[in-house]
């Protein structure tokens, strides 16, 4: 395991606007605030935040980000057929 797939140790907290997978969910969030020491984490294209311990998360990687955009197009094309 790399460091870029392992969670932030140490204390370490990713900046707002960073991309990170929140390893106990399997989610990619972009890390809206750090507060408390929770990070609020929110999907890329929009939609309703979570709230995650710096520890649960690591940096995304290209494979998550693709993973992600896949992701996205799959629930838009549900919803524009209304199976969501």
């Amino acid at each position: 395991m790399t460091a870029a797939e392992e969670p932030q140790r140490g204390g370490q907290v990713p900046n707002v606007g960073v991309l990170v997978v929140d390893v106990r969910r399997d989610r990619v969030g972009e890390v809206m605030a750090s507060t408390g020491g929770r990070l609020s984490l929110r999907p890329p294209s929009g939609g309703r935040e979570w709230e995650a311990f710096p520890c649960d998360v690591r940096l995304m990687t290209a494979s998550d980000g693709l993973r992600a955009k896949v992701t996205e197009a799959n629930d838009r094309s549900r919803r524009e057929r209304g199976t969501a």
